[in-house]
């Protein structure tokens, strides 16, 4: 009988402590970045967006069940990502969050959510009320939320508010601001309301594909190097040695040096290719198996001032 009891309490302890366990990891918090987009062109928005991400991120930081990836560590992995202030606004950049690049982002910010928000339009309509300026700020935001595969699981709709201002003293940015502490208080409640629901992100398919990259530097190097001939005839290497190759950097990350072939995850990536002297080539391109990139760099200023014009 005793053993029997014994027996008893001791499946009741494993029971409980399996049930601790399994308790413990459904309650493990999700870990998200957060990005902050400008659609706008509303001069000075562009400087705005870190101090949002800021305030979004710090706000986000205090839900229950989320843990949020530095906001530093997220401005510069998303710096590595951009060109110019031009393509974002062209969308060149589009990539980031579409396609394979999002499971990569996630990959190096060692996340399981990207929360991307977005300045989706800001406008000042200025009327005259009896004898005294009246201002009306509109803003638009949106924010989503994306899984570790690029898949959308949660956001809200697209929200707009005003703010009137009679004889506005100061500058338009000091009252979108206003909006956008606003926005930020209605994001993160409505963000904490679904976070528990947000699908996490199904085990990756990490198949990789090969692809090829080559430089107008790399056939120049290989044409002077079948002129140039051993004491037996053999064909030398040596401006290669020398003259050095350009690197490849694919997601911000460097993978080697032009040219070779590199494998990744078919989609879209974020592709720079650099060379002393020369000026970056920076796209998002698409990775399918076998593809090939043939990419003609230029004589950067420093180059042309060191080496000269042609």
């Amino acid at each position: 009988m005793k053993k029997l009891v014994l027996f008893f309490v001791a499946a009741c302890v494993a029971g409980v402590s399996v049930f601790t366990c399994r308790a413990a990891e459904s309650a493990a918090p999700k870990k998200a970045a957060v990005f902050v987009l400008n659609r706008t062109r509303v001069p000075g928005m562009d400087d705005e967006t870190d101090g949002i991400r800021d305030r979004l991120s710090a706000s986000l930081a205090e839900v229950d069940g989320l843990s949020i990836v530095d906001s530093a560590l997220v401005a510069d992995t998303y710096r590595r990502w951009k060109t110019t202030v031009a393509e974002e606004k062209s969308g060149a950049d589009a990539g980031v969050f579409s396609g394979a690049a999002p499971t990569r982002l996630a990959e190096m910010l060692g996340c399981d959510y990207l929360i991307v928000a977005t300045v989706v339009d800001a406008r000042a309509l200025k009327r005259n009320l009896n004898g005294r300026l009246n201002t009306v700020y509109t803003l638009r935001m949106t924010v989503r939320v994306l899984n570790a595969q690029g898949e959308s699981v949660a956001g809200m709709p697209t929200w707009t508010r005003q703010y009137p201002v009679l004889d506005a003293a100061d500058g338009d940015l000091a009252y979108y601001n206003i909006l956008v502490d606003e926005w930020v208080t209605d994001a993160v409640a409505a963000l904490a309301r679904t976070q528990s629901d947000w699908r996490a992100p199904s085990a990756p398919a990490r198949t990789e594909v090969p692809f090829t990259v080559t430089t107008s530097i790399d056939k120049t190097i290989a044409e002077l190097e079948s002129r140039t001939k051993g004491v037996n005839g053999e064909q030398l290497a040596e401006l290669r040695r020398v003259a050095g190759g350009a690197t490849v950097e694919l997601d911000g990350a460097v993978v080697g040096s032009a040219p070779g072939t590199f494998k990744a995850t078919p989609g879209l990536h974020k592709l720079v290719v650099r060379r002393e002297w020369m000026k970056p080539y920076s796209a998002t391109v698409r990775i399918a198996p076998d593809a090939s990139f043939d990419i003609a760099l230029e004589m950067s200023d420093e180059g042309l001032a060191k080496w000269g014009r042609a």
